[in-house]
């Protein structure tokens, strides 16, 4: 019964990346994101402040501070939390199609999200519901390695 529950509940699925730091040669700090699992869940877009409406969240600056950010946010339900040194990507409707793409980049690869927040949610009897994942576009859409 919870298991058709849970599957009728999150009908989506995402692929969850961890953080993986190494040490290179010339004693850097490497870091990379490395596929961990595919989880079920259940997304949906938060809406920002202010009258954005149905926008996409662009926003552009100009002058010498100029700047390009996409501030998109979703809120994720699913059976496991999730950590802050995670990455969120692949995210597919129930029949497998990715829903959050980058449209204006070439290829159209799949969006990456950072956790910002992740918190159990309770059910009346005590016991653990669901956990309820916050999660925002990462500017630098690149999952490749970096040293610093």
């Amino acid at each position: 019964m919870l298991n058709s529950l849970i599957g009728s509940v999150m009908n989506m699925s995402c692929d969850i990346y961890v953080q993986q730091n190494s040490q290179t040669s010339s004693g850097n700090v490497s870091r990379e994101w490395v596929y961990d699992k595919t989880v079920n869940c259940r997304i949906e877009p938060i809406k920002l402040g202010g009258a954005s409406g149905a926008s996409d969240n662009k926003g552009f600056d100009v002058g010498s501070e100029a700047r390009y950010s996409e501030p998109l946010q979703l809120k994720m339900k699913s059976p496991i939390q999730i950590s802050k040194r995670s990455r969120i990507s692949s995210v597919r409707d129930n029949v497998g199609n990715v829903i959050y793409k980058e449209i204006d980049r070439y290829n159209q690869p799949d969006m990456i999200f950072e956790v910002t927040a992740s918190r159990a949610e309770i059910d009346p009897l005590g016991r653990v519901s669901y956990y309820e994942t916050t999660m925002q576009r990462v500017e630098v859409q690149k999952n490749d390695s970096t040293s610093g």
